[in-house]
Formats: C-alpha cells, sequence, structure tokens
C-alpha cells in the first residue's frame, strides 16, 4: 500500500479496511525520538496504537458505527531498507456493519506532520446492485478540512457535493481569484465582464472536461507554475496595453483558461471523480466553479462600485494599474516558488 492512499473493499455486510498511516500522525510511542516507528516501538505500544487507529478510522451505515473485528498493524515495507524503522504504518482493519451498507460512511484524520502527509486517498469497492460481478469504486480524499465522506451517494447528493467542492476551490485558490480580479479591472462595462468571464469558464471546462476523461495529461509540476505565469502575462499586458482592444484581451483570456482548467482538473484528481456518478461529478464541479466566479465577479463589482461612490477621484485606470502592479509581484514570486517546490 502506497503511503497516503487506502482501500474499502465492501462484502456483504463487512468492510475490509488497508489504510497507510504517516507515522507522524501518531502519538505516545516514539521511545527514542526519531519521528519513525520500529518492530520494537510497535510490539511495545500496539493496544495503544490500535485503539488510536481504531478511533481515527471510523467505518459506518449512516449513524450506525461498524465494529471492530480485528485490527492488525505491520510497518511499512520500507523499514527493510531502512533499518528496521519506518515512515509509514500499514493498517489493516475489518469492520462488522448491522446491514448491507446502504449509507457507507467514512471518518479519518490521519494525518502526519509534514506538508507532504496532509491528504490521504481512500478507494472504495463494492459489488455492482445489477447481480452480475461487476464492481463500482469511488475514490475520495481526506484532508484536515475534510475528514468524513459518504461514498457511492444517490446522483443528486453527488451532483451537489460536487458543486460545494467547485466553488470552494475557486473561492479558496488565490491564484485563479487574483486571475480574474487582474482581468475584471482591465476593462469596465457589464459587456466586457460577461465577455471575459464567459471566455474563461468556456476554455476552462473544455480543458477540465478533456483532463478529467483522460484525453488530456500535464503534471501538475508543469500546470501550477504556468497558472502563475499567466497571472504575470495578463498584468503585464494590462500595464504595457492599457487600450487593448477588448476582443484581444477575451482572447488572451481564453488561452490561458485552457491552462487554468488543467489547474482544476489537477486538483479535482486529487479529491477523487466519483467513479459512480462520473459525469454527474464532473458537471457539478464545473458548476461549482462557475458559482464561485459569479460569487467573486459580484463581490469585486459591489467593491468597485463602492470605491467610485466613496472616491470619485480615484479613476478605473488608477485600480486597473494598482491591482496589475500588485499581479506582477504575487505572481511572479507564486511562479519562482511553485519552480523551486
Amino acid at each position: 500500500m502506497p503511503s497516503k492512499q487506502g482501500t474499502l473493499n465492501v462484502v456483504g455486510d463487512s468492510v475490509f479496511a488497508v489504510v497507510s498511516v504517516p507515522v507522524s500522525a501518531l502519538h505516545g510511542f516514539d521511545d527514542d525520538g526519531d519521528g519513525l516507528l520500529s518492530t520494537k516501538e510497535l510490539r511495545s505500544h500496539l493496544a495503544s496504537l490500535q485503539a488510536e487507529v481504531d478511533r481515527r478510522f471510523v467505518v459506518s451505515n449512516g449513524a450506525a458505527v461498524g465494529k471492530t473485528v480485528l485490527i492488525n498493524m505491520m510497518l511499512s515495507p520500507q523499514h527493510d531498507t531502512a533499518g528496521d524503522k519506518a515512515e509509514q504504518l500499514i493498517v489493516l482493519k475489518h469492520v462488522q456493519l448491522d446491514a448491507p451498507p446502504t449509507d457507507l460512511r467514512l471518518e479519518c484524520d490521519l494525518f502526519g506532520e509534514r506538508a507532504t502527509e496532509r491528504e490521504i486517498s481512500i478507494t472504495a469497492t463494492r459489488m455492482a446492485d445489477s447481480g452480475s460481478n461487476a464492481k463500482e469504486t469511488e475514490v475520495a480524499t481526506f484532508t484536515p478540512q475534510r475528514t468524513d465522506h459518504r461514498f457511492f451517494r444517490p446522483f443528486l447528493q453527488a451532483l451537489t457535493s460536487y458543486v460545494d467542492l467547485g466553488a470552494e476551490h475557486v473561492l479558496l485558490g488565490p491564484d485563479h481569484l487574483l486571475f480574474l480580479l487582474t482581468v475584471i479591472v482591465a476593462g469596465f462595462g457589464l459587456r466586457y465582464w460577461l465577455g471575459v468571464v464567459t471566455t474563461f469558464t468556456l476554455a476552462h471546462s473544455v480543458t477540465l472536461g478533456l483532463a478529467m476523461l483522460g484525453y488530456v495529461r500535464l503534471s501538475p509540476t508543469v500546470v501550477e507554475p504556468l497558472i502563475a505565469l499567466s497571472i504575470v502575462l495578463v498584468a503585464m499586458d494590462n500595464l504595457l496595453r492599457p487600450a487593448a482592444p477588448p476582443r484581444q484581451r477575451v482572447a488572451l483570456v481564453g488561452a490561458f483558461g485552457l491552462l487554468h482548467g488543467l489547474g482544476f482538473a489537477a486538483s479535482m484528481d486529487a479529491m477523487g471523480l466519483d467513479r459512480v456518478h462520473r459525469i454527474s461529478s464532473l458537471v457539478g464541479f464545473n458548476l461549482g466553479v462557475e458559482v464561485g466566479q459569479a460569487v467573486f465577479l459580484c463581490a469585486v463589482l459591489a467593491l468597485l462600485f463602492v470605491i467610485r461612490r466613496a472616491a470619485p477621484l480615484v479613476k478605473p485606470a488608477y485600480v486597473m494599474r494598482g491591482v496589475s502592479a500588485l499581479a506582477v509581484v504575487i505572481g511572479s514570486l507564486w511562479m519562482v516558488e511553485r519552480m523551486v517546490t
């Protein structure tokens, strides 16, 4: 089992779980203070480690928490070449539910202290209801901000949950917000604002869909620095060509929107595309992105209106130049940071 991953295999009313747990997520075992788990430490603290993991990795059928039948632990195979010490603990857990689950839920907060240990992807599998040998599979990513998940949700719940995720991703994503802000302040008028936002929406929807359906792939290590570069280039275009024709700016936004769609796809890929409702989860996430953009656009326009009323001497060109200059600085810093990490 690779690090940051786990599985849930549903068989009747039993759930068999395997998960790789960062050692730094656990407490009270590190006798020698080296931040690693040894075979001796595992044996000495086995009961307390089992109790802690059992408490923090909970499988339930709706509100009915499953009964733990068995829980075993072993060091990650890396200890074979690391002097009998490991950074990951492999946990095997058998849970008995009150009935074959119709509302399979998992709560998990086994996150480590390192930045690379702040998420765990769990793949759940069960037999399809059709009576054939087909299996349903769904992947969910757990983070400190998202410690519970309901697997195999009905269509409408899957759709609405991904709408929430899409809106959350935009509104909590500073790079996408800065890009939108830089574009919005570059021109004035409802026609311009609707034009650039619609173009950006259509562009990133294309690459998001193609990427999540497996037709386009580009590593986040390439996409993320390029997204930061797109902020810098749009801001520089604002400063160097403030009177550029709106059509040219819309075309530029469309081109960079294709790139941002790959960034959205990387985020959705990390969260896990619902394999049961593949299309609805993709559509829901994309709709959520649009909702988030619409909320942000309304907030920016309201702020610009307030500025114009409260400070009539502050001309739109001043706002554009100030925001663009700030975007050049921040975007450049992000680009360098993403290239070296």
